[in-house]
């Protein structure tokens, strides 16, 4: 089972959000480049997460459509995932535990109660994913006599004293002390800065080619960020059309059709073939079927103009059905019944052979 508690920082790396139905949505915003003069450490470009516990809802089924691409599981499946997520998230949450989703931040709850995330510090942006922060000695040193509060200076014996002066002699001193030193340090700070603004984005793109080659040219070559992936079963065997009904209303039986049952001949007579596909113990012996389709928008389509109907989806193929059942005389009533209610709407019968 996938743990989408990794999945997000892959996600929000070409993302600026991502909808967790029924929980809300992360939210990007960029960071730039920081110096911290007290540690002289610089940090690169981030994205800051935040959590907008009002949008639950994805017309899209973004994250849905994510899982599907990168697992080997089907819209079903994916689907329960995320549920399964959402609650016990909110176990934990509701027991005073947090939640921590991989380089991205910890999912708890405030002082007030509400749901919050708190970020991390991360990379998650592609343009320098994999870089971390670097501690400068020329910079911390330029951080350290910057303030310039306290004049050290050597006697004969090479002893380091502090001097205090009282008002009137600390305009003196300043009058008469050279502020070369300052000077100096304020020059090299200011080079060194100059230096890291040209380099950094040199080591961002020397660090990509060497480590992380391989996942930039797949994520180029797909850009897996919201358009789902094309259906690849198209290009390597004949062109599979999408069919919403049959040719015709009665199918071609075909000379192998055999009478070895009442339910077969029950079937036969009301025109159906009875011709049995194996599509696996767990689901029903017979479905009505008002569409098949290689692609999963085109059978969400069709549902949605059948009301009451749902999907099938086995292997590359999404069938949306309007009524099952394991036993032939119910999936003819329930066949008569739909064909007075909607006398025009073509189905045909798929017969699992389990």
């Amino acid at each position: 089972m996938t743990n989408l508690n990794e999945l997000f920082k892959d996600i929000l790396l070409t993302r600026d959000s991502i909808t967790i139905p029924g929980l809300g949505t992360l939210e990007t915003s960029y960071q730039p480049a920081q110096l911290d003069e007290k540690t002289g450490t610089i940090y690169p470009p981030a994205k800051l997460v935040k959590l907008d516990t009002g949008k639950t809802t994805d017309k899209e089924n973004a994250l849905e459509t994510y899982i599907m691409q990168t697992q080997p599981v089907n819209q079903t499946t994916a689907h329960l995932q995320i549920e399964q997520f959402v609650k016990d998230t909110k176990e934990k949450l509701d027991k005073n535990e947090s939640v921590t989703l991989d380089e991205v931040g910890i999912i708890t709850r405030d002082e007030n109660g509400a749901i919050i995330i708190k970020a991390v510090p991360n990379n998650l942006m592609i343009d320098n994913y994999g870089m971390d922060p670097v501690e400068v000695e020329a910079a911390k040193a330029a951080a350290r006599t910057s303030k310039g509060k306290t004049v050290k200076t050597t006697t004969t014996t090479t002893k380091t004293t502090t001097v205090k002066t009282s008002s009137a002699l600390s305009s003196s001193v300043r009058d008469t002390k050279p502020k070369e030193p300052e000077v100096k340090d304020t020059q090299k700070k200011s080079k060194v800065l100059k230096w890291l603004l040209i380099l950094l984005p040199i080591v961002a793109l020397v660090t990509l080619y060497i480590l992380y080659r391989e996942p930039v040219n797949n994520w180029v070559a797909g850009l897996f960020s919201s358009s789902p992936k094309a259906d690849t079963t198209q290009t390597v065997a004949p062109p599979v059309q999408d069919t919403v009904q049959p040719k015709s209303n009665v199918p071609d039986l075909g000379e192998t059709e055999v009478v070895d049952d009442p339910e077969t001949k029950m079937l036969l007579d009301a025109g159906f073939s009875t011709t049995p596909l194996n599509i696996g113990n767990q689901y029903k012996k017979y479905y009505l079927i008002a569409g098949s389709f290689t692609t999963i928008k085109n059978a969400q389509k069709r549902q949605r103009e059948l009301p009451g109907s749902k999907i099938l989806s086995v292997g590359d193929q999404h069938r949306v059905y309007v009524g099952s059942s394991d036993k032939a005389d119910e999936i003819l009533s329930q066949y008569n019944a739909l064909k007075k209610k909607q006398p025009g709407l073509e189905v045909w019968l798929l017969k699992n052979a389990k």
